[in-house]
């Protein structure tokens, strides 16, 4: 695709996921070209009649050369595959999160990425939050001072803990691995990766049956100079995601942020940059169109995304990649270093908290 290609033909490659409608109702607001989609599951077929897409097959869609950009919704452990077939044809692809089925999964995609030197974003789509952009400001200019201590929460809503797309027998964990990567991945855009994880996430006998994989998470990870919190409960009663938040603790301030509603509480000892000294707090206009919607014939499993906010900030920047006009914001490399830290989590938890260190060459090792 060259970068005077203003409308870059789109294809659908999987529709499973709940997110697909939303970043296809994106790609409709800004009159993008949806060219075909394939799915080898049957909601393909109430899908496109929804959208009005051409149900095509994994080839035509492929060799297709007016298909520029690829968006990839299937099951976890289709992912790569397709994703890697993307690539090699020469599409730009928008791949859901987490990106695969496990870190090798991801260790895959980054070797396709590599050896075609092709863009692959990762679909973690809370990074579009607002109060992501005031964190990574109160953050970069040191306003808090030294940050030593960052808690973080989250949670699986809506009984999705117990359905089947939370428990792919493939996947590398349940509800603290598919709805606990969107913390993960803010913590390490704003942090990095940490030195060590300890963790427990266990599933408790006889309270929720076996249908899910794990009820509760607690991690303790560990900087060479702070150290992180990071809680999560497979079954947080809210609706959606407003339990969600990141708190940062430093010895000149303190930041509370929250993704969705987007909100910020920032507390300064002295007035720093356009901040003022005491409390500083920030909300985005209310949203009154809950994340998500309802169950559909095309999204059976789980509810279909009702709040396109993110999807549409998210697709601008997808878009903007494709084009050359900016670099991909998450790439494939970073998604693999959140599958690293989760998986370095399970191991943790299967050794009974005992610590897994992170080494830079992406190996994990447990401490003797």
């Amino acid at each position: 695709m060259t970068r005077a290609a203003a409308k870059p033909g789109a294809a659908l490659l999987g529709v499973t996921h709940p997110h697909t409608s939303g970043r296809t109702r994106a790609l409709i607001e800004k009159s993008i070209p949806i060219l075909g989609a394939w799915d080898d599951d049957p909601v393909i077929e109430h899908f496109t009649k929804k959208f009005e897409i051409p149900q095509r097959s994994l080839d035509s869609i492929l060799d297709d050369r007016d298909v520029n950009i690829v968006l990839i919704h299937s099951k976890s452990h289709s992912m790569v595959p397709l994703a890697s077939s993307a690539l090699r044809a020469g599409k730009a692809v928008l791949v859901e999160k987490p990106g695969g089925k496990s870190f090798e999964d991801l260790e895959t995609l980054v070797r396709a990425v590599e050896e075609t030197n092709g863009i692959c974003q990762v679909g973690y789509s809370y990074r579009f939050s607002p109060a992501v952009r005031i964190t990574d400001e109160v953050l970069e200019t040191g306003m808090l001072g030294r940050v030593l201590q960052v808690r973080l929460h989250g949670g699986c809503s809506l009984d999705e803990a117990a359905t089947s797309h939370l428990n792919q027998p493939d996947d590398i964990g349940g509800a603290f691995f598919v709805i606990g990567c969107h913390l993960i991945d803010l913590l390490v855009h704003h942090l990095g990766m940490p030195d060590s994880a300890n963790a427990k996430i266990p599933k408790f006998g006889g309270l929720f049956g076996p249908g899910s994989r794990e009820d509760a998470g607690i991690v303790v990870l560990e900087y060479s100079n702070k150290i992180v919190s990071f809680d999560f409960s497979s079954w947080d009663p809210l609706p959606w995601v407003e339990s969600w938040a990141i708190s940062f603790y430093g010895h000149e301030g303190v930041l509370h942020a929250r993704p969705l509603p987007a909100t910020c509480e920032l507390f300064l000892k002295e007035a720093k940059g356009r901040f003022n000294a005491g409390w500083t707090r920030w909300n985005e206009t209310s949203f009154p169109i809950a994340w998500a919607s309802e169950k559909t014939e095309y999204t059976p499993d789980l509810a279909e995304i009702g709040n396109l906010h993110f999807f549409r900030r998210e697709v601008e920047s997808f878009l903007a990649a494709a084009l050359g006009e900016r670099p991909v914001e998450i790439p494939a490399a970073h998604a693999r270093d959140i599958l690293k830290l989760i998986t370095a989590c399970y191991e943790s938890s299967a050794q009974g908290g005992q610590e897994v260190r992170l080494n830079k060459n992406h190996l994990l090792t447990k401490s003797p």
